[in-house]
């Protein structure tokens, strides 16, 4: 591990320790980590910084919703009404915002981190031509036998996709993740086409919940998986520092927000706990995320209409 000087959004100068002794709550990492401050724009950085090998080990092999293993009718009936109650209208929301904000109701898309293309078949059904781009065949398996959806397997800024050829490029929970988010953001701008737009749904550290639940924030334990927690306004740097205009901010579902909520307050009752869990007290601990989801929406809705949602959506432009 490499101790950590810059911010990866602003390359401003790291401060004081924000979040000290996290431990994943997924239990793949068995180390402790710590987040910095940020003293420009505020974001929380890792100090250290992970090795390439320890954030590709960092990945359990169960990490998307589509991965849970379904060995039963239960898990069956589990998946179907968690997919057609919580994920889809979340999904589905998704695609109104990118296409009220945007403008766009085709063109090609590519989804960047896609992984299983969850979110991805809502925006091929909506008229869009969606690609996935992931580094992970295992959920780019799912995205092309369950779903149908082209798939390219590597990084942004590794494979070779020909420029200003894509109308739309979306990071979906996946700038957190990234290193160096300015080399991938500058990938991103090389293929959109002149006035694409670039759509980045990212945890903001300066939210309301993430004050509220601080260390037991969910996005906080995802350590190291999450190298980086922006700050509005390091997202705003960012699109700035890689030729992008800034265009608009949002919040992400109210419904997916409560979850996340949800989780915080109750973390086995997330989707890695579905996986290594029996029947019984996997039904018992989603059942229990479900109650508290629904107990955080009208905290949810206020975050988002009052002040910066947990998780939001940004909006740039690649300029003329």
């Amino acid at each position: 591990m490499a101790a950590n000087k810059q911010c990866l959004f602003c390359d401003g100068e790291l401060g004081e320790i924000v979040f000290k002794g996290v431990r994943d709550k997924r239990g793949v990492s068995k180390k402790e980590w710590n987040f910095r401050r940020c003293t420009q724009c505020g974001s929380a950085i890792l100090d250290p910084m992970p090795t390439l090998e320890e954030l590709l080990e960092a990945y359990p092999p169960v990490y998307h919703v589509d991965q849970v293993p379904q060995t039963n009718w239960l898990h069956r009936l589990q998946y179907e009404l968690e997919t057609r109650f919580f994920y889809e209208p979340i999904y589905r929301s998704s695609v109104r915002q990118v296409q009220r904000v945007t403008g766009l109701r085709t063109g090609r898309m590519l989804d960047v981190g896609g992984g299983s293309g969850h979110r991805s078949v809502f925006f091929q059904h909506a008229g869009f031509d969606v690609t996935v781009l992931d580094p992970d065949e295992r959920a780019l398996k799912v995205a092309r036998e369950r779903f149908g959806l082209k798939t390219i397997c590597g990084l942004l800024e590794e494979v070779d996709l020909p420029e200003n050829s894509f109308d739309l490029v979306g990071f979906w929970f996946v700038i957190e993740h990234l290193p160096e988010p300015q080399k991938t953001l500058k990938a991103a701008y090389r293929i959109l086409k002149p006035n694409g737009w670039i759509v980045a749904l990212v945890p903001i550290v300066d939210s309301w919940q993430a004050r509220l639940f601080r260390e037991r924030w969910h996005d906080v334990w995802e350590a190291p998986r999450h190298v980086a927690l922006p700050s509005t306004q390091g997202i705003k740097t960012l699109f700035s520092k890689t030729g992008f205009v800034f265009r608009k901010q949002v919040s992400d579902s109210t419904l997916y927000n409560a979850g996340g909520m949800a989780v915080s307050l109750v973390p086995d009752s997330g989707v890695h706990a579905c996986a290594r869990s029996k029947t019984f007290k996997r039904l018992l601990l989603r059942l229990t995320g479900a109650i508290m989801t629904i107990c955080f929406l009208p905290l949810a809705y206020l975050e988002g209409k009052f002040g910066n949602a947990g998780d939001s959506i940004f909006f740039a432009q690649k300029p003329v």
